[in-house]
Order: C-alpha cells, then structure tokens, then sequence
C-alpha cells in the first residue's frame, strides 16, 4: 500500500514538473492576430526606431488565457500561447512588461495587476527577441530570448 502511494505521488510530481511553460522556436510561432496587436507597428516619420519581437511560451500554464505585453505605458498585444509579434519601437530605453490580459475574464482576470517588468536598450535599426514565459502558478516574465 505505502510503495503505491509513493508511486502515485512520484508519477503526480514528474507530471506537473512537465506542465511548466516551454519556449517557442520563432520559426513555428504564429503571428497574433492584428486584433490582438494595439500599438507600435509603424515607425514615426524622422524617429530611429529598432524592432522587438516577443514570442509566448507554449505549454498547459495559462493555455486558456491570453497574456499581455506592455511597451512603454502602453498595450501592445495580448498574445496566445506559441504566437509572435513584431513591434517597431523608438530608439533607446524601452520598459517591457507582461501580465495577464487586462480584458481577462473569469479565471483569466485572477492576477491581472501583477507584471514582470524588464528594461532594455534598443540601438536604431537593432532587433532584440523576447520570450514571454509563465512559472508554475502563471505569474508572468519577460526575458531576451535566443535567435532561433
């Protein structure tokens, strides 16, 4: 009886260890739809600007939510899992932020005022990639992700 219990509790742990977010190759990610994509794509006439791309996780943690990106103060898309966005942004220090969707509903709008917040520099014409990946309990995080 005590061997099946711990079986039962071994088998429970390496299946939820397996449920945390895993990044998406930018090559199989899907574009978000322009509905989802709010701000920052298209450059200001006589502004240098870069390009971030940020790509969500996919993975079972927060499968059925969207997930926010915030640039700067502002909305810029609410991304499903293994979908990508392209934003063109000016030139400098940028403040990157991601949480749940501020038009999360029902269990999707548990936690919407809490964001992981990252600063980067972006030199004109320079592309920096981001991974937008969820912990365990789905808190949200921001981080450079690589050239894939």
């Amino acid at each position: 009886m005590k061997s099946a219990i711990r079986a039962t509790a071994i088998a429970a742990a390496i299946a939820l260890t397996g449920c945390a977010t895993e990044p998406t190759p930018r090559t199989s990610s899907t574009s978000a739809p322009s509905e989802r994509v709010t701000a920052y794509q298209t450059a200001a006439p006589g502004i240098d600007t870069g390009t971030l791309i940020v790509t969500r996780d996919s993975g079972f943690i927060g499968g059925g939510c969207f997930y926010a990106v915030s640039i700067n103060g502002k909305l810029a898309a609410r991304l499903d899992t293994g979908e990508s966005s392209r934003f063109i942004v000016p030139a400098g220090e940028v403040l990157l932020r991601a949480g749940r969707d501020p038009q999360g509903k029902g269990l999707c709008s548990i936690g919407k005022s809490e964001w992981t917040q990252r600063e980067t520099t972006l030199k004109p014409g320079e592309t920096k990639l981001f991974r937008l990946s969820l912990d365990m309990n789905g808190k949200a995080d921001i981080q450079r992700a690589d050239d894939e």
